[in-house]
């Protein structure tokens, strides 16, 4: 029988075309095996060759996932992770410049897995001089990847009590001053399609045009319920003398400690609401005020959070409303100006929005008629025409004086203390969102996002106080 059996383990034993019952005719164990494995259907190598696939297809996507679980991100995001493409949601990029934005590449690097696991922070590296390093040639520029080594080695990060830091640079990391609208849905997208992940999030900024970047983002994340602080530096982080690592690190501790439900503006020890900010200074440290609106935190000994000055968290669902819409112009009136200017802008097809920079409170030469006469024009073709002041304190108030009154009447509509910054960005914004002429004009002398004041407290002497008789 033990030769039957070593006959019957053969292949030629277990030829299927031989008929079962010539097979079962031998008898024994084998015999049985054989006629089991006639039975089923010949296996084709391609067939082979295609499970094979599948399973390292299938363990590799397993590997995968246990590699993003311990990088403590949910599996709705393994098909963004798997790949090395830039990050880009479904909405698409209406913009003219949308082929030349920058935008992030990869997927977010751990910096510190010493931090503390219950909370966490995705910093968003732009551009700005927080990174730059000196070049070859005299200059300052950034240097592609440079950035991330430097975090990763800051003792401060690696503090248990610090939030979990996750780092993605933009290609092509940008100075400020090339930043544009594209750039700046660049950015919200970014937020956007990480918002559920993370508790909070740095954008690292130059300071040039930091204050319209943050005031583009605090209209554009509508709905929003978790800090994005924007921070830069005016020296980099690789000088031994800079402001750039109390600025990063500050920027951090709020991002991912702090309840806020804002875009902020953090710089020089001070956070700021970020459409209420402007870069006041080119050269000092604290290059950032907030001459409208007291500042929302300082950090200190210790760390104080003013919390009446914050926004109230929203009731509603957290969406993006890019901006694509940037026909805007600003005109800073001057005295003795032509009003032959504007003669152009009566025929302008495209322009859809204006920014009044005037005088004090709001006034302008009344008595040029023919000034009146253009905007009054401007304003009947659909154009929407906002007036600001070039005062950094104070606020628009038409009505107070004849000449603003002059300009209320033809259409103009008072920006309140808002900033430049914030007008021509919300402007933009609401002009994306596809609304008449009409509900622009009404939107614009609201306070959608804490940029304006509505109302201003005024205290009125009316008759004589007690003592003053005696002097």
């Amino acid at each position: 029988s033990s030769v039957q059996v070593a006959r019957s383990s053969s292949p030629r034993a277990r030829r299927t075309d031989c008929p079962p019952r010539m097979m079962a005719a031998k008898g024994g164990k084998a015999a049985k095996a054989a006629a089991k494995a006639a039975a089923k259907p010949k296996v084709r190598k391609t067939d082979a060759k295609a499970k094979v696939m599948a399973k390292a297809k299938a363990k590799a996507k397993a590997k995968a996932k246990s590699k993003a679980e311990g990088r403590g991100l949910s599996e709705g995001l393994l098909g963004a992770l798997n790949t090395d493409k830039p990050i880009r949601p479904v909405s698409r990029m209406c913009s003219k410049e949308a082929d030349t934005a920058s935008r992030p590449t990869g997927m977010p690097e751990l910096l510190n897995p010493e931090g503390s696991k219950s909370r966490k922070v995705l910093i968003l590296y732009t551009g700005g001089t927080l990174g730059m390093q000196a070049l070859g040639n005299g200059t300052l520029g950034p240097i592609p990847g440079a950035l991330g080594k430097s975090l990763r080695v800051l003792d401060e990060l690696k503090q248990s009590r610090m939030p979990r830091c996750y780092f993605m640079e933009f290609d092509p990391i940008l100075d400020s001053a090339d930043m544009s609208p594209a750039d700046w849905t660049s950015i919200a997208r970014a937020v956007h399609h990480w918002y559920f992940e993370f508790d909070g999030f740095v954008i690292l900024h130059g300071t040039d045009t930091m204050a319209y970047t943050a005031s583009a983002l605090s209209f554009m994340l509508e709905q929003l319920a978790k800090p994005v602080i924007l921070t830069g530096a005016q020296l980099p982080i690789f000088e031994p003398i800079s402001d750039a690592r109390q600025n990063f690190l500050g920027a951090v501790v709020f991002a991912g400690l702090a309840d806020i439900s804002e875009v902020c503006l953090f710089f020089n020890g001070q956070l700021f609401r970020g459409n209420r900010a402007v870069k006041a200074s080119a050269s000092a440290l604290s290059a950032f005020a907030s001459a409208s609106y007291p500042p929302l935190a300082e950090l200190g000994c210790p760390i104080q959070i003013f919390r009446r000055r914050l926004r109230e968290p929203p009731h509603g669902r957290f969406r993006l409303q890019e901006i694509h819409v940037t026909d805007v112009l600003v005109v800073w009136v001057i005295p003795g100006f032509s009003d032959d200017f504007f003669q152009p802008l009566l025929n302008s097809k495209t322009l859809k929005g204006m920014v009044l920079l005037l005088y004090g409170c709001g006034n302008a030469p009344a008595r040029k008629a023919k000034f009146l006469g253009h905007l009054k024009r401007l304003v009947d073709s659909g154009i929407v025409i906002v007036a600001c002041s070039q005062c950094t304190h104070g606020t628009v108030i038409l009505e107070k004086y004849a000449v603003g009154k002059a300009f209320e009447d033809v259409g103009v509509v008072g920006g309140h203390d808002m900033t430049t910054e914030a007008a021509v960005t919300k402007l933009a914004y609401l002009l994306s969102k596809g609304l008449s002429p009409v509900e622009v004009r009404k939107s614009m002398s609201e306070s959608l996002r804490g940029e304006l004041t509505t109302q201003a407290s005024c205290f009125t002497i009316s008759e004589p106080v007690s003592g003053l008789s005696s002097l």
